[in-house]
């Protein structure tokens, strides 16, 4: 006979609307009296995980500053390599899916919204980018971002053929495998780390769903 199981009150109250959550915003500890450089604070005021970060810095700052600026300039300069923006949060979102990133799922999947300027498709990706209309070149971009995530000891040089079929050059191809890989990396420190998006950005995107 199957068990029936009773949800009890204390069970349950994650799920109800009054409910106020009060998971921490790393799993990490620093200085709770630690105040971030003044030089800064206009660099992390748009930050989605700005909380995290003062933890983060308060426990090494010279490490988090040298990790910051190298994510930021291959995430975020527009001058840098030959990705636009959104192609760039297109593959962090298929790459942080794949590793079930949270918080990088949430902060990415948005991102990729305001550049494509459809939330709704961004999510869909987010989900499951093989059920959404993509051209052949997103697709295989997506694709190999994948098996870089999932079988690096599997690529081989017909991986990168198949970018090439489809009109991406080497150069752009290097690209594609630095923000792929990046992502990988991030992924794992955010995971890691136990990070989560600062209430403020949540409340933000509420509307966006």
């Amino acid at each position: 006979m199957m068990e029936i199981v009773m949800t009890t009150k204390a069970s349950a109250n994650t799920l109800v609307p009054e409910f106020k959550s009060t998971d921490p915003y790393s799993w990490l500890s620093g200085n709770n009296n630690y105040e971030l450089p003044a030089e800064w604070l206009g660099l992390l005021a748009d930050v989605p995980e700005k909380h995290s970060a003062r933890i983060l810095a308060s426990i090494d700052e010279e490490s988090f500053a040298r990790y910051a600026m190298f994510v930021n300039t291959v995430f975020e300069d527009p001058e840098h390599g030959l990705l636009s923006l959104a192609e760039r949060e297109f593959i962090g979102v298929v790459v942080s899916s794949i590793n079930a990133c949270v918080t990088c799922l949430i902060i990415h999947t948005h991102r990729l919204g305001k550049y494509i300027g459809d939330h709704s498709r961004a999510r869909r990706i987010a989900i499951n980018y093989r059920t959404v209309s993509l051209s052949e070149q997103e697709r295989a971009i997506a694709d190999f971002a994948v098996k870089i995530t999932e079988q690096p000891g599997k690529l081989e040089a017909a991986d990168l053929q198949k970018l090439r079929e489809v009109n991406l050059s080497d150069a752009k191809i290097f690209y594609v495998i630095e923000i792929a890989a990046m992502y990988n990396f991030t992924n794992r420190i955010m995971s890691a780390y136990g990070m989560r998006p600062d209430d403020e950005f949540m409340a933000e995107i509420a509307p966006d769903g």
